[in-house]
């Protein structure tokens, strides 16, 4: 993966210089200069709400800046729209995906320039054959004819990562654009990095990864209260203090000792129990159970079936069979609301599509799974308003959720900052199990170490937690043990482990066997 580092020529192939943007009367950017060189990967790091989005939203051109000015391959494009911007050569991957669900992956790969038959008719075969010339360069899994709802979150971003590539861009803007992919895909896109460098063009890599961005990056820069810090060269800094510089002053909360877990059911009665849990197309003979107070890692490659298990237990499945229990009560499987009513909990990993809102207010979102016990009058009556607006206060304070106050619309957040309600929406359920399904995706460092210790101090007041979570280090540093999933199937059930390359082996290995085995099924 080294090899995404490269020379960079001294020719920016933009300037941003001394830009300013207020939303009203909010504050967002003041006097910020940028510069991304030509095969150069300039990484721009902040936490959630710091304004990088903005930064780059304004660079492409989607908003106006109201201060300074905008250079592009040495010609000024300030004035010129989003339209123009993109002929020129600048592309953007934003963090919440932009493919169309019901198109092909060839159809979203050319859309609005699709190749054009006799008599001004698409040529679909040609479209076709381009679309797999393009996805067998960069050597990614996937089918060009396929349905892109049909695949899975890491495929459908690998899609838009493969159209803005494809347009020939002179700047790529990438925005977590691991955040979902595998390892190998990972590989694969630190691989096309590097090509694209070494061709001129420009990057700029947004993440919270930071060894991502410490391994990738030529210059970081961070954006803190609106305003820029460095740039720093990566190999003159560390983790630890970039973690400082992004970081605001906040109180802190101590998580209790794991020694203070204390049980939420009766001794010796795990708060779930699964049996032999099957669906239709994904799931087979899945068992294994948690205790009151721990937090058990769920670990497998993408399309393992790791969230496939978790919507599964959370009821959103129809064609679910097998025995669910929370303490000694059976869960009739298939059903949300009966989940949810034996205490089972669920962030799943598609936000703005699962867990959010998005008209609706942050005090809203967080009091939708309690909205029976907040009501005064029955299920139509008035809301405890003062309970609700505590609720929001609370779970403010303890994720840093950076939002203008509890009435400001979810869709307004930042994506770190979404992710944030989503989490503590369940949480102030009381939840018996929370299922965690990436959790932290797309939030920034400092954050993600503090809703590391809030799921810690929650397993300390004797929930058990399943952690579904793509990041090894994550699954390692959070959990009590970890489950390795293959093929819809538990594998094997491994001790904690502090050994984030063995664990990465096991997952292939245990993937490749699974193949292997059900190839031999078949073939009997």
């Amino acid at each position: 993966m080294a090899e995404a580092k490269t020379p960079t020529s001294q020719r920016p192939i933009v300037t941003m210089q001394r830009i300013g943007k207020s939303f009203g009367a909010n504050r967002v950017l003041s006097d910020i200069s940028f510069e991304v060189k030509a095969g150069e990967t300039h990484a721009l790091l902040g936490e959630n709400g710091a304004g990088k989005s903005t930064l780059m939203k304004i660079l492409m051109g989607a908003y106006r800046t109201d201060e300074g000015r905008i250079l592009f391959d040495g010609e000024d494009v300030t004035a010129l729209s989003l339209r123009e911007r993109i002929d020129r050569g600048i592309a953007m991957i934003f963090q919440e995906l932009s493919v169309l669900p019901n198109r092909s992956v060839a159809e979203n790969l050319f859309i609005l320039r699709e190749p054009l038959a006799f008599g001004r008719r698409v040529d679909a075969r040609k479209m076709l054959r381009e679309a797999r010339a393009l996805i067998e360069r960069y050597a990614f899994s996937l089918d060009a004819s396929a349905r892109v709802g049909d695949l899975a979150f890491a495929q459908r971003q690998m899609v838009e990562i493969l159209k803005a590539i494809s347009r020939g861009a002179k700047l790529l803007v990438m925005d977590e654009p691991t955040s979902s992919l595998t390892i190998h895909e990972e590989e694969t896109l630190f691989r096309t990095i590097g090509q694209l460098k070494q061709n001129g063009i420009g990057i700029v890599y947004i993440s919270h990864r930071m060894a991502d961005v410490l391994q990738l990056s030529d210059r970081i820069s961070i954006i803190k209260d609106g305003r820029l810090v460095g740039p720093l060269h990566p190999e003159k800094t560390s983790i630890e203090d970039i973690a400082a510089l992004m970081s605001r002053p906040k109180v802190q909360t101590p998580s209790p000792p794991a020694a203070n877990r204390q049980p939420a059911t009766p001794a010796g009665t795990p708060a779930l129990e699964v049996r032999d849990l099957a669906t239709s197309r994904k799931l087979s003979g899945v068992s294994f159970s948690i205790d009151p107070g721990e937090i058990v890692g769920l670990a497998g490659l993408v399309g393992s079936g790791r969230s496939t298990l978790g919507k599964a237990l959370f009821g959103i499945l129809p064609d679910v069979t097998g025995h669910i229990a929370v303490g000694s009560d059976p869960v009739q499987p298939g059903s949300v609301s009966r989940a949810i009513a034996a205490g089972i909990a669920l962030v799943p990993e598609d936000r703005r599509l699962e867990g959010l809102v998005g008209g609706r207010s942050i005090e809203e979102n967080l009091a939708l799974p309690r909205l029976s016990e907040f009501s005064l009058a029955g299920p139509f009556g008035p809301m405890a308003k003062a309970r609700i607006t505590a609720l929001f206060r609370q779970y403010r304070d303890d994720l840093s959720i950076l939002c203008r106050g509890p009435l400001q619309k979810a869709q307004e957040l930042s994506g770190g900052n979404q992710q944030k309600i989503v989490f503590a929406k369940w949480l102030a359920m009381k939840p018996k199990l929370l299922i965690l399904d990436e959790p932290t995706s797309g939030v920034d460092i400092n954050a993600k170490r503090d809703m590391r210790d809030l799921v810690r101090r929650t397993a300390g007041e004797g929930v058990a937690v399943l952690l579904i979570s793509s990041e090894l280090e994550e699954l390692l540093d959070l959990s009590d043990r970890i489950l390795v999933m293959a093929q819809g199937r538990i594998t094997r059930s491994i001790d904690r482990a502090d050994d984030e390359t063995k664990l990465r082996a096991l997952l292939q290995a245990e993937a490749a066997r699974q193949a292997s085995t059900r190839a031999q099924g078949v073939a009997a």
